[in-house]
C-alpha cells in the first residue's frame, strides 16, 4: 500500500513524492520484520503534507548538526580534563566517546524525519496486481504407480 508518512493517507491516485529509502528506515523495516509486524508500506509524502515535511526535515538536520557540534565539543572538553589530570586511562576515553556518541544519537532517537525523492510531486498510479498462473490438480513428472524411494543411511536406522 502506498501511504503518506504525515498524514497516513493512501496516496493511490493523488499527487505525491516519495522517501528516500535510507539507513534509518532500513533497520526500522528490519526490527518491524523480526517483530512480525511489517505491513511493507510504500513511504510517499502528499502534495498537502510536503510542505510540513520539508520544514521538520530542515529543523531535523539543523537538531543533527546542533547535537553534533555539541558532542564534539563536550569530548574534545572531557579529552583534555583527561590529559590535564595526569591520569590517562582508556576507559576514560571510552567513555567520553560513548556519551559523544550518545549525545549525536539522541538527535535520531527522538527527531528522525525522512528525506524525500524530490520537491516537485508526481501523479501516484493505483498498483496493477499480477497473479501467477494457476496450476491444475495433476501432479506433473511423477510416474504413475511408483512410490518414492528412501534413501537410509546404508541400512542403518540412526535416530
Amino acid at each position: 500500500m502506498k501511504v503518506c508518512i504525515e498524514c497516513q493517507k493512501d496516496v493511490t491516485g493523488l499527487r505525491a513524492v516519495m522517501v528516500k529509502e535510507d539507513q534509518v528506515i532500513r533497520i526500522i523495516r528490519r526490527i518491524k520484520r523480526i517483530l512480525k509486524i511489517s505491513k511493507e508500506n510504500e513511504l510517499y509524502v502528499c502534495a498537502e503534507c510536503l510542505p510540513k515535511q520539508l520544514e521538520r526535515r530542515k529543523a531535523f538536520e539543523r537538531t543533527v548538526l546542533v547535537f553534533t557540534a555539541i558532542a564534539a565539543l563536550l569530548l574534545l572538553l572531557m579529552l583534555i580534563a583527561i590529559i590535564f589530570s595526569g591520569r590517562f586511562e582508556i576507559w576514560t576515553v571510552v567513555s567520553a566517546v560513548l556519551i559523544a556518541v550518545f549525545l549525536f544519537l539522541f538527535a535520531f532517537i527522538f527527531r528522525y524525519v525522512p528525506a524525500v525523492e524530490s520537491v516537485t510531486p508526481q501523479m501516484i498510479p493505483a498498483a496493477v496486481e499480477i497473479k501467477p498462473p494457476q496450476k491444475s490438480g495433476k501432479k506433473q513428472n511423477q510416474p504413475k504407480g511408483k512410490k518414492k524411494e528412501r534413501w537410509l543411511n546404508d541400512g542403518v536406522n540412526s535416530y
